[in-house]
């Protein structure tokens, strides 16, 4: 079965490195599973008889068909539909559960939206992504791939790169090689209004990456918050740890001051 590009399908099917990722998964009889585009089964098939309950949502109509076919006992498990559309309520109506999938660049983003919207509900995340996204969401300020999704992905969540994976493995070939990560929510909840503020100070100093935080401040904090900041405002916003955004958004009372 031929990928369609339309999809971002590029399909892992190396039997030693799918073992070495259900390995670094580290699946027990009692997890609950949901893969987010199964593709051809091949990581499912490891996954589906050691797991106690699994559900993967495929958006491609004929790789669906190829699914129930490929397994026909668990038919029932494969979900016809669109990931970013699926309320995950309805499948495990009250039991965290655990993600898995090897994610299409050009969706990467919307399905960490989605995770981070049913954040309460996930255990884990293991998702092979393109290596320069990956190394996003692992960034920290003494790292060049630092930015605005790595200080959100690191106020959620551990992230840790567990494996690179060639894209010589992959059919058809990406340009660029793939880095498996695991994602462990660090909070039983999530803080909405510690959680958008970060965002919105985030978003605000990096739209102005290569100045003095000084410089991109007044966009976020009104000026007589300044002398309560602990920090060097001469710093790049790339500059800054986690703990440092965290104390400028602190001083964000109200939402309608940020000018962005």
């Amino acid at each position: 079965m031929q990928a369609k590009k339309r999809f971002g399908q590029n399909f892992l099917t190396d039997k030693k490195i799918l073992e070495d990722l259900v390995s670094l998964i580290n699946v027990s009889n009692q997890d609950k599973f949901l893969e987010i585009g199964p593709g051809k089964g091949d990581l499912t098939e490891n996954l589906i008889s050691l797991c106690d309950a699994y559900f993967g949502v495929e958006v491609d109509k004929d790789l669906l068909v190829f699914l129930r076919n490929k397994f026909p006992k668990n038919k029932k498990a494969f979900i016809d539909g669109d990931i970013l559309k699926l309320n995950p309520s309805e499948i495990y109506a009250s039991n965290e559960f655990r993600v898995v999938g090897n994610i299409p660049y050009n969706i990467s983003s919307p399905i960490l939206d989605w995770c981070e919207k049913h954040y309460e509900k996930i255990y884990d995340m293991h998702f092979m992504l393109q290596k320069e996204f990956a190394l996003r969401c692992a960034g920290n300020e003494k790292t060049s791939s630092y930015g605005k999704l790595s200080v959100i992905c690191n106020y959620l969540y551990e992230v840790t790169i567990l494996k690179e994976v060639s894209k010589d493995f992959f059919y058809p070939m990406p340009k660029i090689d793939s880095l498996f990560v695991r994602f462990s929510p660090k909070k039983k909840k999530v803080n909405q209004t510690e959680l958008q503020n970060l965002k919105r100070v985030t978003r605000a100093l990096f739209n102005k990456k290569r100045k003095k935080i000084s410089n991109s401040l007044e966009d976020v904090l009104q000026k007589e918050s300044f002398n309560k900041l602990d920090l060097n405002l001469n710093l790049r916003p790339d500059e800054l740890s986690l703990g440092e955004y965290l104390q400028i958004s602190s001083l964000v009372k109200d939402l309608s001051l940020i000018h962005i």
